[in-house]
């Protein structure tokens, strides 16, 4: 009878023990659970500015380092010196990141990696300068073109780097979201616990419980939502640093061109006839097995590159109004190997192998011709890449309709009807009759 008049009483301390335990669990569950929290958007923060930053790093060691060319191509000090001016501001930039960047490296094998990366960005603005000090003294074109060529090796040592030291970063940044999730299985775990303890207690317990377990899918949520928005925001920012590049790249082809006395307008429009022709050719059914979407995305971004090569050219032969002596001639053709040389050394380790490949058959093959008797290696009938023969439809026939220092423009019909007559001595006779049964879309080409 004793032993049942206790056990109410134990039952009461039982409870109010088991309570208090839950209660007590709860806020300090729910303490850590905020504390982890600030941590985790700390160093979510943290590391995704450390690699915004060396995106950026990445893109303006590329704008350097096309500076340094534009710099070695410009014939004023004027101009030279507007160049050395945006360099210099480009420099104090990637300093800046790059001691931003230091703030935030605590392991030694981050440090030591980021360590090389500014000894590599440190000797690279040396060499920079030196190339900068030989075109102002107008040293030959050959050593110029060298010197801009061997600061692509820092610009390749230093992006490898700054990828591993990112992939570091992005380690980190998966052990912090694994430890994350870690903690809120265990806040899970431990709420189911709570909820069964409580419910054998408390009714204010269940309430707790139920409220603690709200807050969790809450901040779970949040977290869900911050982890995409900055996601989403990389992926933009990546996209923009995209567009950048493919308007240097325009802008470089442009500006080669004009040295040619030609405008960038030829770059422009020959890119829209590429566009045109390719997606002609595909909606025709003509080899699918290589035109894909892919494929003709990536040739539509090669085409403005076709005449890269012109810039080993000199002026005197780019310039020239008369016509062009055998041995100039001989000079002048050698522009296509050049380009295709210059685009696989110095955009090699920069693009994506497929792309840089067809950049480089464009530049090198779209003066060839459907009978063997084009330039530089006569290639004939398919053994001519697509890329290239679809490149040498819209390359003429943008000389034809434009006026040059030599001719007068032809009109349309005119240029449409040697197009049509040069399909299968010239030009790929297939892409020939697309090009000209196109007509149409070429019209609305040249009103835009």
């Amino acid at each position: 009878m004793k032993l049942i008049k206790r056990i109410p009483f134990q039952m009461f301390l039982l409870n109010l023990f088991a309570s208090i335990v839950c209660i007590s669990s709860m806020f300090i569950m729910q303490y850590n659970l905020n504390e982890i929290l600030k941590n985790y958007e700390q160093n979510i923060e943290e590391n995704l500015m450390d690699r915004l930053n060396m995106s950026d790093i990445c893109r303006l060691m590329s704008r350097h380092h096309i500076i340094v060319s534009w710099h070695t191509l410009a014939d004023s000090p004027e101009v030279m010196l507007s160049y050395e001016e945006e360099a210099a501001l480009l420099k104090e930039d990637i300093l800046s990141m790059l001691d931003e960047i230091n703030e935030n490296i605590a392991t030694d094998e981050k440090e030591q990696l980021f360590h090389t990366v500014y000894s590599n960005t440190i000797s690279y603005f040396s060499n920079a300068e030196n190339a900068f000090e030989m075109s102002r003294e107008g040293s030959d074109a050959t050593a110029k073109y060298y010197m801009t060529s061997f600061l692509t090796d820092f610009i390749d040592k230093i992006t490898s780097d700054i990828e591993i030291l990112d992939g570091y970063i992005s380690q980190e940044m998966d052990i912090t979201i694994q430890k994350m999730e870690h903690s809120i299985a265990v806040a899970e775990a431990s709420e189911k616990i709570c909820i069964i303890l409580i419910c054998l207690t408390m009714a204010v317990c269940i309430i707790m419980c139920v409220g603690i377990t709200s807050h969790l899918e809450k901040y779970k949520d949040l977290l869900e939502k911050e982890n995409k928005r900055k996601t989403q925001a990389l992926i933009e920012h990546s996209q923009r640093m995209l567009a950048l590049q493919e308007n240097t790249i325009i802008g470089m082809a442009s500006m080669i061109e004009s040295r040619d006395q030609e405008t960038g307008e030829h770059v422009i429009r020959t890119s829209k006839y590429v566009e045109l022709l390719t997606h002609a050719a595909q909606k025709a059914g003509y080899y699918p097995e290589i035109l894909t979407d892919d494929y003709a995305e990536l040739l539509i971004k090669a085409a403005p590159m076709h005449d890269i090569g012109k810039i080993t050219i000199s002026d005197s032969i780019l310039q020239k109004p008369d016509r062009l002596t055998e041995e100039e001639f001989e000079i002048m053709k050698s522009h296509t190997t050049a380009g295709g040389r210059i685009i696989i050394e110095a955009m090699g380790n920069i693009e994506e192998k497929e792309y840089i490949d067809i950049a480089a058959q464009v530049a090198e093959s779209h003066h060839e011709k459907w009978d063997g008797s084009g330039y530089p290696k006569g290639l004939k009938d398919n053994d001519i890449p697509i890329g290239a023969r679809i490149m040498a439809v819209a390359d003429v026939f943008d000389a034809l309709i434009s006026k040059r220092r030599y001719k007068d423009p032809m009109s349309i019909d005119q240029a449409l009807s040697i197009i049509q007559e040069s399909g299968g001595s010239h030009f790929d006779p297939r892409l020939a009759i697309i090009f000209c049964n196109s007509k149409e879309e070429i019209l609305k080409v040249l009103d835009t």
